[in-house]
Protein backbone atom coordinates (compact mmCIF):
# COMPACT_ATOMS: atom_id res chain seq x y z
CA UNK A 1 0.00 0.00 0.00
CA UNK A 2 1.38 3.62 -0.79
CA UNK A 3 2.48 5.90 1.95
CA UNK A 4 -0.18 8.68 2.68
CA UNK A 5 2.06 11.32 1.51
CA UNK A 6 2.06 9.51 -1.80
CA UNK A 7 -0.99 9.48 -2.32
CA UNK A 8 -2.55 12.98 -0.78
CA UNK A 9 0.05 13.87 -3.51
CA UNK A 10 -1.02 11.57 -6.36
CA UNK A 11 -4.62 12.62 -5.77
CA UNK A 12 -3.95 16.51 -5.68
CA UNK A 13 -1.57 16.32 -8.95
CA UNK A 14 -4.16 14.53 -11.14
CA UNK A 15 -7.05 16.88 -9.60
CA UNK A 16 -4.83 19.64 -10.65
CA UNK A 17 -4.88 18.12 -14.39
CA UNK A 18 -8.34 17.90 -14.15
CA UNK A 19 -9.03 21.18 -12.86
CA UNK A 20 -6.24 22.74 -15.57
CA UNK A 21 -8.97 21.83 -18.73
CA UNK A 22 -11.55 24.29 -17.41
CA UNK A 23 -9.04 26.63 -15.83
CA UNK A 24 -5.40 26.05 -17.70
CA UNK A 25 -3.90 28.36 -14.50
CA UNK A 26 -4.39 25.04 -12.19
CA UNK A 27 -2.06 23.24 -14.83
CA UNK A 28 0.89 25.88 -14.97
CA UNK A 29 0.48 25.96 -10.56
CA UNK A 30 0.86 21.74 -10.84
CA UNK A 31 3.81 22.23 -13.25
CA UNK A 32 5.18 24.90 -11.13
CA UNK A 33 5.04 22.53 -8.39
CA UNK A 34 6.50 19.12 -9.77
CA UNK A 35 9.18 21.40 -11.08
CA UNK A 36 10.26 22.23 -7.87
CA UNK A 37 9.02 19.27 -5.56
CA UNK A 38 10.11 16.68 -7.63
CA UNK A 39 8.56 13.92 -5.55
CA UNK A 40 10.74 11.24 -7.28
CA UNK A 41 13.57 12.15 -5.76
CA UNK A 42 11.92 11.52 -2.38
CA UNK A 43 11.16 8.49 -0.50
CA UNK A 44 7.69 8.57 -0.96
CA UNK A 45 7.57 9.23 -3.98
CA UNK A 46 9.18 5.93 -5.32
CA UNK A 47 5.88 4.46 -5.98
CA UNK A 48 5.24 6.73 -8.52
CA UNK A 49 8.75 6.35 -10.37
CA UNK A 50 8.40 2.63 -10.44
CA UNK A 51 4.94 3.66 -12.44
CA UNK A 52 7.21 5.12 -14.97
CA UNK A 53 5.11 8.48 -14.79
CA UNK A 54 6.50 11.82 -16.00
CA UNK A 55 4.34 13.85 -13.95
CA UNK A 56 5.92 17.75 -15.59
CA UNK A 57 4.79 16.13 -19.15
CA UNK A 58 1.12 15.38 -18.09
CA UNK A 59 0.99 18.33 -16.41
CA UNK A 60 2.58 20.70 -19.27
CA UNK A 61 0.02 18.41 -21.57
CA UNK A 62 -2.65 19.28 -19.41
CA UNK A 63 -2.17 23.15 -19.59
CA UNK A 64 -1.62 23.05 -23.20
CA UNK A 65 -5.09 21.49 -23.28
CA UNK A 66 -6.96 23.61 -21.35
CA UNK A 67 -5.64 26.63 -23.37
CA UNK A 68 -7.33 25.11 -26.07
CA UNK A 69 -10.47 24.11 -24.18
CA UNK A 70 -11.05 26.73 -21.76
CA UNK A 71 -9.95 30.01 -24.19
CA UNK A 72 -13.04 31.29 -23.13
CA UNK A 73 -11.99 32.08 -19.20
CA UNK A 74 -8.62 33.88 -20.48
CA UNK A 75 -8.36 37.46 -21.37
CA UNK A 76 -7.60 38.44 -25.12
CA UNK A 77 -4.94 40.90 -25.83
CA UNK A 78 -3.07 42.40 -28.28
CA UNK A 79 -0.99 41.83 -30.61
CA UNK A 80 -2.03 37.96 -30.16
CA UNK A 81 1.76 37.03 -30.72
CA UNK A 82 4.48 39.77 -29.02
CA UNK A 83 7.61 40.58 -30.44
CA UNK A 84 9.11 38.81 -27.67
CA UNK A 85 7.56 35.92 -28.08
CA UNK A 86 8.61 35.76 -32.04
CA UNK A 87 11.88 36.11 -30.25
CA UNK A 88 11.36 33.01 -28.48
CA UNK A 89 10.37 31.05 -31.48
CA UNK A 90 13.56 32.67 -33.19
CA UNK A 91 15.63 30.96 -31.15
CA UNK A 92 13.77 27.60 -31.39
CA UNK A 93 14.21 27.90 -35.37
CA UNK A 94 17.94 29.12 -34.77
CA UNK A 95 18.45 25.51 -32.65
CA UNK A 96 16.57 23.43 -35.24
CA UNK A 97 18.93 24.71 -38.26
CA UNK A 98 22.32 23.82 -35.88
CA UNK A 99 21.37 20.13 -36.02
CA UNK A 100 22.30 20.28 -40.02
CA UNK A 101 24.75 22.96 -39.58
CA UNK A 102 26.16 22.22 -36.06
CA UNK A 103 29.51 19.15 -35.16
CA UNK A 104 26.60 16.63 -35.02
CA UNK A 105 23.45 15.55 -32.95
CA UNK A 106 24.90 13.28 -30.56
CA UNK A 107 23.05 11.87 -27.32
CA UNK A 108 24.17 14.75 -25.33
CA UNK A 109 22.58 17.09 -28.11
CA UNK A 110 19.41 15.38 -28.08
CA UNK A 111 19.09 15.71 -24.52
CA UNK A 112 19.49 19.27 -24.16
CA UNK A 113 17.54 19.97 -27.54
CA UNK A 114 14.56 18.04 -26.00
CA UNK A 115 14.98 20.20 -22.78
CA UNK A 116 15.22 23.04 -24.55
CA UNK A 117 12.16 22.72 -27.33
CA UNK A 118 9.69 22.00 -24.02
CA UNK A 119 10.78 24.93 -22.01
CA UNK A 120 10.24 27.25 -25.01
CA UNK A 121 7.25 25.79 -25.64
CA UNK A 122 5.77 25.74 -21.62
CA UNK A 123 7.22 29.14 -21.39
CA UNK A 124 4.93 30.19 -24.31
CA UNK A 125 1.77 28.73 -22.30
CA UNK A 126 2.65 30.23 -19.73
CA UNK A 127 2.66 34.06 -21.27
CA UNK A 128 -0.80 33.25 -22.50
CA UNK A 129 -1.91 32.08 -19.55
CA UNK A 130 -0.44 34.27 -16.72
CA UNK A 131 -1.71 37.56 -18.44
CA UNK A 132 -5.02 38.63 -16.13
CA UNK A 133 -3.79 39.88 -12.63
CA UNK A 134 -5.56 36.81 -10.90
CA UNK A 135 -3.43 34.27 -12.45
CA UNK A 136 -0.25 35.87 -12.25
CA UNK A 137 -0.66 36.35 -8.56
CA UNK A 138 -1.11 32.96 -8.55
CA UNK A 139 1.91 32.13 -9.85
CA UNK A 140 3.90 34.61 -7.77
CA UNK A 141 2.58 33.23 -4.68
CA UNK A 142 3.11 29.96 -6.22
CA UNK A 143 6.93 30.24 -6.35
CA UNK A 144 6.93 31.76 -2.81
CA UNK A 145 5.38 28.38 -1.85
CA UNK A 146 8.26 26.38 -3.73
CA UNK A 147 10.70 28.46 -2.17
CA UNK A 148 9.84 27.55 1.14
CA UNK A 149 9.61 24.24 0.17
CA UNK A 150 13.16 24.12 -1.59
CA UNK A 151 14.24 26.57 1.95
CA UNK A 152 12.85 23.61 4.73
CA UNK A 153 14.24 21.46 2.63
CA UNK A 154 17.84 22.94 2.37
CA UNK A 155 17.13 23.31 6.20
CA UNK A 156 16.38 19.67 7.00
CA UNK A 157 18.81 18.36 4.22
CA UNK A 158 21.24 15.28 5.94
CA UNK A 159 24.78 16.12 5.77
CA UNK A 160 25.09 13.36 2.96
CA UNK A 161 23.76 16.43 0.65
CA UNK A 162 26.54 18.46 1.30
CA UNK A 163 29.61 17.98 -0.62
CA UNK A 164 32.89 20.12 0.53
CA UNK A 165 30.34 21.75 2.89
CA UNK A 166 28.68 23.12 0.03
CA UNK A 167 24.87 21.93 -0.08
CA UNK A 168 23.64 19.76 -3.29
CA UNK A 169 20.52 17.83 -4.09
CA UNK A 170 17.39 20.12 -2.90
CA UNK A 171 14.51 19.92 -4.99
CA UNK A 172 13.80 19.06 -8.64
CA UNK A 173 16.40 18.18 -11.02
CA UNK A 174 17.39 21.87 -11.75
CA UNK A 175 18.60 22.29 -8.28
CA UNK A 176 20.65 19.44 -7.83
CA UNK A 177 24.10 21.40 -8.07
CA UNK A 178 24.70 23.77 -5.78
CA UNK A 179 24.97 26.87 -8.44
CA UNK A 180 21.50 25.75 -10.09
CA UNK A 181 19.55 25.54 -6.79
CA UNK A 182 21.89 29.12 -5.83
CA UNK A 183 20.80 30.58 -8.77
CA UNK A 184 16.81 29.87 -8.66
CA UNK A 185 16.56 30.99 -5.35
CA UNK A 186 18.68 34.23 -5.55
CA UNK A 187 16.19 35.14 -8.75
CA UNK A 188 13.01 34.12 -5.91
CA UNK A 189 14.00 36.31 -3.64
CA UNK A 190 13.22 39.87 -5.39
CA UNK A 191 9.54 37.91 -6.14
CA UNK A 192 9.31 36.93 -2.67
CA UNK A 193 10.05 40.33 -1.65
CA UNK A 194 7.30 41.60 -4.22
CA UNK A 195 4.69 38.99 -3.12
CA UNK A 196 5.19 40.92 0.24
CA UNK A 197 4.79 43.93 -0.78
CA UNK A 198 1.96 43.33 -2.48
CA UNK A 199 -0.29 41.27 -0.15
CA UNK A 200 -2.87 42.66 2.01
CA UNK A 201 -3.08 40.59 4.54
CA UNK A 202 -0.96 39.77 7.36
CA UNK A 203 -0.69 36.20 7.21
CA UNK A 204 0.15 36.35 3.65
CA UNK A 205 3.12 38.86 4.87
CA UNK A 206 3.97 36.10 7.11
CA UNK A 207 4.17 33.71 5.21
CA UNK A 208 6.76 35.70 2.41
CA UNK A 209 8.56 36.64 5.39
CA UNK A 210 9.36 33.03 6.48
CA UNK A 211 9.63 32.05 2.77
CA UNK A 212 12.43 34.50 2.38
CA UNK A 213 14.03 33.47 5.42
CA UNK A 214 14.58 30.29 4.37
CA UNK A 215 15.31 30.85 1.11
CA UNK A 216 18.07 32.96 2.33
CA UNK A 217 19.27 29.84 4.61
CA UNK A 218 19.30 27.54 1.82
CA UNK A 219 21.59 30.13 -0.41
CA UNK A 220 23.90 30.59 2.36
CA UNK A 221 24.55 26.98 2.74
CA UNK A 222 24.60 27.00 -1.25
CA UNK A 223 27.99 29.20 -0.94
CA UNK A 224 28.15 29.95 -4.72
CA UNK A 225 30.25 32.85 -5.81
CA UNK A 226 27.64 33.72 -8.86
CA UNK A 227 24.74 34.16 -6.99
CA UNK A 228 26.54 36.68 -4.10
CA UNK A 229 27.46 38.32 -6.81
CA UNK A 230 24.19 38.73 -8.64
CA UNK A 231 22.26 39.25 -4.95
CA UNK A 232 24.69 41.93 -4.63
CA UNK A 233 23.91 43.75 -8.00
CA UNK A 234 20.71 43.12 -7.49
CA UNK A 235 20.23 44.88 -3.93
CA UNK A 236 22.34 47.87 -5.59
CA UNK A 237 19.76 47.71 -8.25
CA UNK A 238 16.59 47.53 -5.84
CA UNK A 239 18.48 50.22 -3.64
CA UNK A 240 18.92 52.59 -6.41
CA UNK A 241 15.23 52.30 -8.10
CA UNK A 242 13.01 51.44 -5.66
CA UNK A 243 9.90 53.03 -6.37
CA UNK A 244 9.47 56.72 -5.07
CA UNK A 245 6.00 56.23 -3.03
CA UNK A 246 7.32 53.03 -0.97
CA UNK A 247 11.19 54.44 -0.85
CA UNK A 248 11.64 54.66 2.90
CA UNK A 249 10.10 51.56 3.37
CA UNK A 250 11.85 49.50 0.61
CA UNK A 251 15.25 50.54 1.69
CA UNK A 252 14.58 49.88 5.47
CA UNK A 253 13.59 46.28 4.77
CA UNK A 254 16.59 45.87 2.51
CA UNK A 255 19.09 47.21 5.16
CA UNK A 256 17.26 44.68 7.18
CA UNK A 257 16.96 41.64 5.11
CA UNK A 258 20.93 42.09 4.48
CA UNK A 259 21.76 42.26 8.28
CA UNK A 260 19.62 39.54 9.40
CA UNK A 261 21.72 37.77 6.44
CA UNK A 262 24.40 38.84 7.23
CA UNK A 263 23.77 36.97 11.15
CA UNK A 264 23.13 33.57 9.73
CA UNK A 265 26.65 33.65 8.23
CA UNK A 266 29.32 31.47 8.95
CA UNK A 267 33.23 31.88 8.55
CA UNK A 268 33.04 29.55 5.90
CA UNK A 269 30.74 31.12 4.01
CA UNK A 270 32.81 34.68 3.76
CA UNK A 271 36.49 32.64 3.75
CA UNK A 272 34.87 31.67 -0.12
CA UNK A 273 33.28 34.84 -0.79
CA UNK A 274 36.74 36.87 0.34
CA UNK A 275 38.25 34.75 -2.99
CA UNK A 276 36.34 37.32 -5.42
CA UNK A 277 38.77 40.04 -3.72
CA UNK A 278 41.02 38.35 -3.31
CA UNK A 279 44.17 38.55 -6.73
CA UNK A 280 46.30 35.64 -5.28
CA UNK A 281 43.23 33.69 -4.80
CA UNK A 282 41.95 33.85 -8.38
CA UNK A 283 45.03 33.18 -9.78
CA UNK A 284 45.29 30.13 -7.68
CA UNK A 285 41.28 28.62 -7.14
CA UNK A 286 41.05 25.67 -9.05
CA UNK A 287 37.07 27.26 -10.20
CA UNK A 288 38.17 30.30 -11.35
CA UNK A 289 41.06 29.12 -13.21
CA UNK A 290 39.45 26.54 -14.98
CA UNK A 291 36.82 28.92 -16.11
CA UNK A 292 39.08 31.47 -17.64
CA UNK A 293 40.63 28.61 -19.69
CA UNK A 294 37.08 27.37 -20.70
CA UNK A 295 35.42 30.88 -21.73
CA UNK A 296 39.29 31.31 -23.42
CA UNK A 297 38.50 27.94 -25.47
CA UNK A 298 34.84 29.24 -25.94
CA UNK A 299 36.15 31.99 -27.97
CA UNK A 300 38.35 29.77 -30.15
CA UNK A 301 35.26 27.52 -30.70
CA UNK A 302 33.07 30.67 -31.76
CA UNK A 303 35.60 31.68 -34.32
CA UNK A 304 35.88 28.65 -35.55
CA UNK A 305 32.25 28.29 -35.82
CA UNK A 306 30.69 31.40 -35.78
CA UNK A 307 27.16 30.26 -37.01
CA UNK A 308 27.42 27.37 -33.76
CA UNK A 309 28.04 24.06 -33.02
CA UNK A 310 24.34 22.84 -32.11
CA UNK A 311 22.33 22.93 -28.77
CA UNK A 312 24.66 20.69 -26.29
CA UNK A 313 27.01 20.01 -28.28
CA UNK A 314 29.46 22.36 -25.95
CA UNK A 315 30.82 19.56 -23.73
CA UNK A 316 31.38 17.29 -26.88
CA UNK A 317 33.46 19.86 -28.11
CA UNK A 318 35.13 21.22 -25.35
CA UNK A 319 37.95 19.16 -25.27
CA UNK A 320 39.11 19.30 -28.58
CA UNK A 321 40.34 22.43 -27.72
CA UNK A 322 41.21 22.31 -24.05
CA UNK A 323 41.62 18.90 -23.15
CA UNK A 324 41.70 19.33 -19.46
CA UNK A 325 38.09 20.23 -19.39
CA UNK A 326 37.10 17.39 -21.38
CA UNK A 327 33.14 17.01 -21.00
CA UNK A 328 33.42 20.34 -18.85
CA UNK A 329 30.35 23.10 -18.85
CA UNK A 330 30.37 26.33 -19.42
CA UNK A 331 29.80 27.70 -16.28
CA UNK A 332 28.34 30.82 -18.22
CA UNK A 333 25.07 30.95 -19.48
CA UNK A 334 25.56 33.79 -22.54
CA UNK A 335 29.04 31.72 -23.32
CA UNK A 336 26.37 28.96 -24.01
CA UNK A 337 24.30 30.42 -26.19
CA UNK A 338 26.99 32.07 -28.52
CA UNK A 339 28.66 29.11 -28.74
CA UNK A 340 25.86 26.61 -29.34
CA UNK A 341 23.53 29.06 -30.98
CA UNK A 342 26.01 31.01 -33.10
CA UNK A 343 26.35 34.64 -33.26
CA UNK A 344 22.92 35.41 -34.24
CA UNK A 345 21.61 33.29 -31.58
CA UNK A 346 23.04 34.86 -29.07
CA UNK A 347 22.34 38.22 -30.67
CA UNK A 348 18.77 37.38 -30.71
CA UNK A 349 18.85 36.40 -26.73
CA UNK A 350 20.49 39.60 -25.75
CA UNK A 351 17.54 41.50 -27.69
CA UNK A 352 15.47 39.27 -25.92
CA UNK A 353 16.96 40.71 -22.34
CA UNK A 354 16.59 44.26 -23.48
CA UNK A 355 12.76 43.32 -24.84
CA UNK A 356 12.18 42.22 -21.19
CA UNK A 357 13.34 45.03 -19.17
CA UNK A 358 11.71 47.39 -22.14
CA UNK A 359 8.45 46.01 -20.88
CA UNK A 360 9.40 46.09 -17.17
CA UNK A 361 9.40 50.15 -17.82
CA UNK A 362 6.34 50.57 -19.97
CA UNK A 363 4.62 48.57 -16.81
CA UNK A 364 5.88 50.81 -14.47
CA UNK A 365 5.41 53.65 -16.55
CA UNK A 366 1.46 53.00 -16.91
CA UNK A 367 0.86 51.38 -13.94
CA UNK A 368 -1.25 54.33 -12.61
CA UNK A 369 -3.96 53.40 -15.44
CA UNK A 370 -4.34 49.66 -14.47
CA UNK A 371 -6.28 48.77 -11.75
CA UNK A 372 -4.17 48.42 -8.69
CA UNK A 373 -1.47 51.24 -9.48
CA UNK A 374 0.62 50.75 -6.61
CA UNK A 375 0.68 46.71 -6.78
CA UNK A 376 2.13 46.87 -10.38
CA UNK A 377 4.75 48.89 -9.94
CA UNK A 378 5.74 46.91 -6.47
CA UNK A 379 5.22 43.58 -9.18
CA UNK A 380 6.86 45.14 -11.29
CA UNK A 381 9.87 46.75 -9.91
CA UNK A 382 10.61 43.28 -7.97
CA UNK A 383 10.24 41.21 -11.40
CA UNK A 384 13.34 43.89 -12.67
CA UNK A 385 15.39 42.94 -9.51
CA UNK A 386 14.62 39.28 -9.95
CA UNK A 387 15.70 39.52 -13.93
CA UNK A 388 18.60 41.36 -12.96
CA UNK A 389 19.71 39.15 -10.25
CA UNK A 390 18.86 35.71 -12.70
CA UNK A 391 21.01 37.38 -15.30
CA UNK A 392 24.25 38.51 -13.70
CA UNK A 393 24.04 34.79 -11.76
CA UNK A 394 23.95 32.80 -15.12
CA UNK A 395 27.13 34.77 -16.10
CA UNK A 396 28.93 32.23 -13.93
CA UNK A 397 26.73 29.30 -14.30
CA UNK A 398 24.98 27.80 -16.80
CA UNK A 399 21.33 28.46 -16.44
CA UNK A 400 20.82 28.57 -20.46
CA UNK A 401 18.46 25.64 -20.58
CA UNK A 402 16.98 25.53 -17.50
CA UNK A 403 13.37 26.66 -16.62
CA UNK A 404 13.41 29.13 -14.36
CA UNK A 405 15.56 30.88 -15.84
CA UNK A 406 13.13 31.41 -19.13
CA UNK A 407 10.22 32.14 -16.49
CA UNK A 408 11.85 35.66 -15.15
CA UNK A 409 12.68 36.12 -18.52
CA UNK A 410 9.07 35.95 -19.21
CA UNK A 411 7.06 37.51 -16.27
CA UNK A 412 7.53 40.83 -17.88
CA UNK A 413 5.11 40.40 -20.55
CA UNK A 414 2.38 38.87 -18.65
CA UNK A 415 2.89 41.86 -16.52
CA UNK A 416 2.56 44.18 -19.56
CA UNK A 417 -0.49 42.42 -20.76
CA UNK A 418 -2.52 42.30 -17.81
CA UNK A 419 -1.66 45.90 -17.64
CA UNK A 420 -2.72 47.18 -20.96
CA UNK A 421 -5.62 44.32 -21.13
CA UNK A 422 -6.75 46.47 -17.81
CA UNK A 423 -6.39 49.77 -19.92
CA UNK A 424 -8.09 48.61 -22.32
CA UNK A 425 -10.99 47.89 -20.39
CA UNK A 426 -10.77 50.78 -18.39
CA UNK A 427 -10.84 52.90 -21.94
CA UNK A 428 -13.67 50.81 -23.32
CA UNK A 429 -15.80 51.78 -19.78
CA UNK A 430 -14.44 55.37 -20.07
CA UNK A 431 -13.89 55.18 -16.07
CA UNK A 432 -10.26 55.35 -16.29
CA UNK A 433 -9.04 58.78 -14.21
CA UNK A 434 -5.28 59.41 -13.79
CA UNK A 435 -4.31 59.67 -9.68
CA UNK A 436 -2.84 62.41 -8.47
CA UNK A 437 0.84 60.63 -8.88
CA UNK A 438 3.43 61.06 -12.04
CA UNK A 439 2.19 59.85 -15.10
CA UNK A 440 5.42 59.92 -17.85
CA UNK A 441 3.17 58.51 -20.40
CA UNK A 442 -0.12 59.22 -21.02
CA UNK A 443 -2.52 56.71 -21.92
CA UNK A 444 -4.06 56.62 -25.62
CA UNK A 445 -5.21 54.46 -28.37
CA UNK A 446 -4.48 51.21 -28.01
CA UNK A 447 -1.90 50.06 -30.87
CA UNK A 448 1.39 51.15 -31.48
CA UNK A 449 1.63 52.14 -27.62
CA UNK A 450 0.88 48.47 -26.45
CA UNK A 451 2.06 46.86 -29.79
CA UNK A 452 5.13 45.28 -28.37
Amino acid sequence: MWPLRTMFYFGAFWAGCVAALFNPIWGIINYMAVYQMDPTERWWGMPITEIGMRLSLIAALSSLLGLLLARGKLPRFRPAVSTWELGMVGLFLIAVLNIVIGVGFTRTAQTEFEKFWKVLLFTLILGRVACSRDNLYLVIWTLVLGSLFLGYDAFTAPMSSFVLGRLENIGGPDFSTTSGAAAHLSAMLPIIGAAFLIARNWKWKLLAVVSGGLTVNAIIMCRTRSAFIGLVVGALAAFLVAPRVKRFRIHALLIAGACIAYSITDDQFWLRMGTLTDQQALQTDLATVSRKEIWAASLDILQDHPLGIGVGNFVQLIGQYAPQHNKRSTHNSLVVCFVELGAQGGILFLLMVAGSLRLLHRSYKLAWASKAPLETQMLAYGLLIALITYFVTALGTQRFYCESFWWVMMFPLCLYRVVSHEIETCEQAAVCVPPTVDADEPVGVLGSQYAY
